[in-house]
């Protein structure tokens, strides 16, 4: 996936999670953060992003907030980025697709895709790595925790993928310390047959591809 021409700011503070204000070329702005999660080791006062500009009439911000850094590794920070990612890197995964629904709706939850009618599927951005282990979520999930709760009763097959916006992780787990509703409803899933995967990307300044897939522990 190609990235916008990026250019580089200072983090100065985040307002109301979307709203990022930062130092770009001299000036304060504002540019909007698309990740609802808490990116606490990634975005604080006088850490670097990578901005592009973006416009629109019905946009608060003429820029829009792509990329961070934590540890040397850079960070995709558009969690819906994640959809996009799974469906490019779709033909790397055990099926055979013949038809492909986007934003299927079961028991009043709305699920990423069906595949063939017939395999549900849930993308997860992560962006939280801690000593090479993707956590998600990164902030408490109530939707999140549901949608797996609801997903285990579907009769078919049932996939979580986890999309790791980033390169440093070697596994992923659900992140029961700050979220054990999230945790339960993950390993309910799996006692009924839920499928899980994830994998990295190699991310630069140009663009975000697939790195490798890594194991899950539920």
């Amino acid at each position: 996936m190609r990235l916008p021409p990026l250019e580089s700011a200072e983090v100065i503070r985040r307002e109301k999670r979307f709203r990022l204000f930062i130092k770009y070329d001299g000036k304060e702005i504002v540019s909007y953060l698309p990740n609802p999660g808490r990116l606490e080791n990634i975005i604080y006062p006088s850490s670097v992003v990578y901005i592009t500009k973006k416009e629109g009439e019905k946009r608060k911000t003429s820029f829009e907030t792509i990329l961070g850094v934590e540890s040397g590794n850079l960070v995709s920070l558009n969690a819906s980025l994640a959809n996009r990612l799974f469906e490019e890197n779709l033909y790397r995964f055990p099926v055979k697709v013949k038809e492909l629904r986007k934003e299927f709706t079961y028991h009043g939850k709305r699920y990423d895709f069906l595949i063939n009618n017939k395999i549900l599927v849930e993308v997860k951005s992560v962006t939280l790595v801690k000593d090479h282990i993707g956590l998600f979520p990164d902030a408490p999930t109530v939707r999140g925790a549901r949608h797996l709760e609801y997903m285990a009763d579907w009769i078919f097959e049932k996939w979580v993928v986890f999309v790791v916006q980033r390169e440093d992780a070697k596994l992923v787990k659900p992140n029961k310390d700050l979220d054990m509703s999230f945790f339960l409803s993950a390993r309910l899933l799996k006692e009924r047959g839920g499928i899980f995967f994830a994998f990295t990307c190699n991310i630069d300044l140009d663009e975000i591809s697939f790195k490798e897939f890594i194991d899950v522990e539920v």
